[in-house]
Order: C-alpha cells, then structure tokens, then sequence
C-alpha cells in the first residue's frame, strides 16, 4: 500500500495539479479550489499538493494563468500600431474568457496575485495604449475601465436577464421561446407614464438580451472612442 502511494506521489506535478484544479473551477465555482477537493480528485493527500504549492493563493494564480493562456488575450497576429482594433479584440476575447467559463470570474476577481500570463497580458495592454499617444496615468485607467466593464458585463448577462422577465413578462416570454417580441407590448407590461425613458429604449434592450456579446462590444466602443478622442489632443 506503501508503495503505491508513493507511486502516486512521485507522478504528481504542477501541471497535473493545475490542470485537476481547473476543471473544478470551471465545473464548481464555489470553493472549488480546496486543496481537499483536488487532492481528492487526483488520489493524493492534500499534504502531496503543498509540496508544489505554498498555499491556495499560489495555486488560485496558476488556474488563472491557465484559463487566460487559453483565452489567447494577446493578439499577437494584429498588428498593434493599429491600437484601437488590437485593444477591442483584446477585450472582447477577455469577455468570451468570463462567458465560456463564468466560474472564473469569481477567482479573477478576488485573486491576491496573478501569474505571467497575466502580467504579460496587462503589460501588453498598457504598452499598446502608451503608444498609441495616451499618459500612463491614462492608459492605466483606460485599461481598468475596460477590465471592469468586461467582468461586469459578464455578470450582468443573467441578472439582467432576470429583470426582463420580472419586468417584462411578455417579452420575456416571447424571448424565451424564441419569437421575435412585439415591442409594443411592453406598454402592457409597463405602463409607458410611469417609465417613459425605460420604454423609449425598449428595441435596444432587447438587441442587448440577443446578443450579450455585441452589446459589449458597443459599450467597449464607448470607451474606445473616448480614448480616440484623448489621444487626438495629447501633446
């Protein structure tokens, strides 16, 4: 018995270890990241993983790095002069990172550090913007302003889902079982005096539950127009 164990030990490694890890994160985003649930999962004593890993923190890092390697966040085949494309696919890849795995986020967010992948990501980023003509201090913002937008988005996608149908239900109803709303049902569901201005964008609300990715990549034009805008009348 001994020496199976040992066996089992000695195959073990970080990339073993990471890889356990990350299929729990994606799958149980809760408290997935117990050294317990993935010792479990690979046969081992929780002790085994600290051999390679200091504390969860570290190993939380690793996880991250992974999904983000996957994610491709650099497009290293577009060329960066052309900042505004190369930063918008950026982004946009970052939020089909957060859509595929929603788990994700959960870790990204509250991670104490990060690994490579990560840094080299907001790196590139950062020196993209600087170049294209904005202050560090800019960039810096400009970069957070992007990331939160594309953690926010995502989280937003059910929750905002969640009010068309409180709010909405005939729309919702419509939606779900994949009819083309009448827009002009919404003044049944919602008196139009009461919220005028909600009603008004009643058709973009909707072109937003279709398609969660379009609508943030308009709300990233937002900025990235504002950016355009900076770097015109930087000296």
């Amino acid at each position: 018995m001994a020496t199976t164990t040992t066996a089992k030990t000695t195959a073990l490694s970080k990339e073993r270890i990471v890889k356990a890890a990350y299929q729990l994160a994606k799958k149980d985003p809760i408290n997935a990241l117990s050294m317990r649930k993935i010792a479990t999962k690979l046969k081992v004593t929780p002790m085994a993983i600290y051999k390679y890993f200091s504390d969860k923190n570290e190993l939380t890092a690793a996880v991250i790095d992974t999904h983000l390697k996957k994610s491709n966040l650099i497009p290293t085949e577009l060329d960066p002069s052309d900042w505004r494309i190369w930063v918008k696919t950026s982004f946009l890849r970052m939020w089909d990172a957060y859509d595929n795995a929603p788990g994700m986020i959960q870790y990204m967010t509250n991670a104490t550090s990060f690994g490579p992948a990560v840094l080299d990501w907001q790196n590139e980023v950062l020196k993209v913007l600087i170049t294209s003509g904005l202050t560090p201090k800019q960039a810096l913002t400009a970069h957070a302003a992007m990331s939160e937008l594309a953690t926010g988005s995502t989280i937003l996608v059910p929750i905002r889902k969640q009010g068309v149908e409180k709010v909405f239900p005939t729309i919702w109803k419509d939606l779900s079982e994949g009819r083309s709303p009448d827009l002009e049902q919404l003044q049944g569901d919602l008196p139009m005096v009461d919220y005028p201005w909600l009603l008004m964008c009643g058709a973009a609300m909707m072109e937003d539950m279709n398609d969660s990715r379009t609508a943030f990549a308009s709300e990233l034009d937002l900025i990235l127009d504002s950016l355009a805008a900076k770097i015109a009348v930087n000296p």
